[in-house]
C-alpha cells in the first residue's frame, strides 16, 4: 500500500498525529526565557502548524512563525548554516536540537525545528495509522462478505 492509496481522511488523521507530536517537540526546543537570555516569549507564541495538501497531491508539515525565527534556528553571519538544499533544511535533515550557545559576530544556531532525533517516533506514527487503516479495511470487508451471504 502506498500513501497515494490512502484517503484524504486517513491522511489528515495521520497529519493530526504528526502535528500533536512535533508541536510539542518544538515548543520545548524554540527559544525560551531562562534557557535563552534573548528571547522574549514572541517567537514562542508565534508558533503555528499545518498540514495540508499541495497542489501536486503530496502532504506536508509546515510550522510558520515570526521572520527573525530563521536566524535563530539557522544563525547569522560566520555561523549562518541555511543551505539551498532542502534535504538540508528538512525536519530530520537538520542537525539534532542544540539550544542557546554564545557566539562572536553572529547567531549560533539552535536547529530547534530539528526532528531529526524523533524520526523513529514519526515512522512508528506513520506505521501504525497504516496498520490501523488496513484493520479497519479488512474487518470492514470480512464484515460486508458474512452480510453478502445472508
Amino acid at each position: 500500500m502506498q500513501f497515494k492509496d490512502l484517503s484524504d481522511e486517513t491522511l489528515q488523521r495521520l497529519g493530526d498525529r504528526i502535528i500533536r507530536n512535533a508541536s510539542a517537540r518544538i515548543r520545548r526546543q524554540v527559544p525560551q526565557r531562562g534557557k535563552n537570555p534573548y528571547a522574549t516569549g514572541k517567537l514562542a507564541r508565534s508558533l503555528s502548524f499545518g498540514w495540508s495538501k499541495g497542489a501536486d497531491g503530496t502532504w506536508g508539515l509546515t510550522v510558520d512563525y515570526l521572520d527573525y525565527g530563521k536566524y535563530t534556528n539557522f544563525g547569522t553571519r560566520e555561523y549562518n548554516a541555511y543551505s539551498s538544499d532542502r534535504g538540508q533544511n528538512n525536519f530530520f535533515g537538520m542537525q539534532d536540537f542544540v539550544g542557546y550557545r554564545k557566539g562572536k559576530k553572529g547567531v549560533r544556531p539552535q536547529w530547534w525545528l530539528s526532528l531529526r532525533g524523533d524520526k523513529p517516533v514519526y515512522e512508528a506514527i506513520v506505521e501504525a495509522e497504516l496498520r490501523m487503516t488496513w484493520q479497519t479495511f479488512l474487518n470492514n470487508t470480512i464484515s460486508n462478505l458474512g452480510n453478502a451471504r445472508q
